[in-house]
């Protein structure tokens, strides 16, 4: 029996141009009746994702928020907000200086808003795509806390060249990976959202048979492995194809929705 659905937000239930299709609350609804938890496990920080869900009219169905890719957990019900792992200031100063020069474009999350190093067409293009305010600033005198993960935007034929970069410089205090076509972060080596699910897990009591996960990218695919059943949309990257056991229409088709209700929540 699944006790616990959880899925990524952009590309997976969330459409461009941050629309979230009313099926969704109709069937997290209905998850919800039926006493299902309900997880959201995003790249996004935790701190731009509660007025988010608010406006989507999901939040009131989220029981867990997986934010910064598995660096913190929130418990909606109690607010308790759990930072399972973060980089230091160090150690992401050391990061920009690393590959701002690759011409990556260093930003940082402040509540809703991207605060970036400069605005290019390709930052303006990723606010919008999250929904999130855009600032320009000087990222170095704003980085003062330790971070959950660390985000880069850049040109999305430059990824392949960014990936390679990061591969040639590996470093143990953190690893790097592709969330978006435009987006390369960087958490602690230890997190990724099957950490942050695995967490929500134990706290409930919930064995894998018991979690279902959808998402569309490769950063999804640890989330995959934590789950019992692992559904990739269909307009997910090749890999996360690969790694799913099932697959559900794509996010404008709202296949999160349909695979729901004609698998988990058939009369």
């Amino acid at each position: 029996m699944i006790r616990l659905v959880a899925a990524d937000l952009d590309g997976t239930i969330i459409q461009d141009g941050n629309v979230c299709d009313p099926s969704v609350a109709e069937t997290l609804n209905r998850l919800k009746q039926r006493g299902i938890l309900f997880a959201v496990c995003t790249g996004r920080p935790v701190s731009s994702m509660r007025h988010m869900l608010a406006g989507w009219g999901i939040e009131v169905y989220t029981d867990y928020i997986v934010g910064s890719n598995g660096g913190e957990v929130l418990d909606i019900s109690t607010g308790e907000m759990t930072v399972l792992k973060a980089l230091s200031v160090d150690t992401v100063r050391d990061i920009i200086d690393l590959y701002e020069p690759q011409g990556l474009i260093p930003t940082l999350y402040t509540g809703s808003t991207i605060r970036a190093e400069k605005i290019t067409p390709d930052a303006v293009r990723v606010a919008e795509r999250v929904g999130a305010g855009l600032e320009q600033g000087n990222i170095r005198e704003l980085l003062k806390e330790p971070q959950a993960k660390y985000m880069f935007i850049l040109e999305p034929e430059n990824m392949e060249k960014a990936l390679q970069f990061a591969a040639d410089h590996p470093d143990p205090r953190y690893t790097a990976f592709k969330t978006a076509l435009d987006l390369l972060e960087m958490t602690d080596p230890s997190l990724d959202k099957g950490t942050g699910l695995a967490w929500v897990m134990e706290k409930e009591g919930i064995s894998p048979e018991e979690a279902v996960a959808f998402g569309d990218n490769s950063n999804d695919i640890p989330m995959f492995r934590q789950a019992g059943c692992s559904v990739c949309m269909e307009n997910g990257s090749e890999d996360a194809l690969l790694a799913a056991q099932y697959t559900a229409g794509s996010v404008d088709e709202n296949g999160f929705a349909e695979w729901l209700n004609s698998h988990l929540l058939e009369e």
